[in-house]
């Protein structure tokens, strides 16, 4: 199983393995300390949420929980498909999706929002979301040397983290232009297009 020290620092941190009260913190909660005797499958799941997410300066931004029906693109459903021996299909052992939330509370809040899928639920019914947590964007070199160095701690091969960078691109590029906003356009909330301008793009250059 992958080491439980994830070496991931910032000014004044300590890497999660040394003890004290510390652990991974990143503008956000404080990453607690955990046993090396814990679940490999927790282990893996905490270093994917720290190297592939981040927490936003921005309101808005939220990560969704669960799926809409024509659009999987919750955080689990991509764990899942990355690490398809870790999750509840592969066995007892592997993560349900509650027990993987679970682990993303850790480094950020729950927050109930219409910008997210409602499990059975009529849709525009308010879901829940990891609030203000961003996917990762690897073309910044910041975010890329975080993912190469937590994927790398829990023993995975370049070739193999260069393939989640690629899928975390493709979810962070179509979450962020189906994302509903808080509040719908109108007068004096023009749409933002930022972000669908670089989806266009990236049809148009895959």
């Amino acid at each position: 199983s992958g080491s439980a020290c994830l070496e991931v620092r910032g000014a004044g941190q300590r890497p999660a393995c040394e003890g004290g009260a510390g652990g991974l913190a990143e503008a956000g909660k404080i990453m607690p300390l955990h046993s090396r005797s814990e679940g490999h499958a927790v282990q893996v799941a905490r270093a994917f949420f720290q190297a592939c997410t981040k927490v936003s300066e921005d309101s808005e931004d939220i990560l969704p929980q669960e799926d809409w029906l024509e659009n999987k693109l919750s955080v689990f459903h991509l764990f899942s498909e990355l690490f398809p021996d870790l999750t509840s299909s592969a066995g007892k052992k592997g993560l349900m999706r509650l027990q993987f939330n679970k682990v993303g509370y850790e480094q950020y809040d729950k927050e109930q929002s219409r910008r997210v899928p409602a499990v059975r639920a009529k849709p525009g019914n308010p879901g829940y979301g990891f609030r203000r947590a961003r996917w990762r964007d690897f073309t910044d070199p910041a975010d890329s040397a975080v993912a190469d160095q937590v994927l790398t701690g829990i023993g995975l091969s370049k070739p193999r983290i260069e393939r989640i960078k690629k899928r975390v691109n493709d979810f962070r590029v179509t979450w962020d232009a189906v994302r509903r906003p808080s509040r719908p356009c109108g007068p004096g909330r023009p749409q933002k297009r930022g972000h669908k301008q670089e989806a266009t793009q990236q049809e148009k250059h895959p």
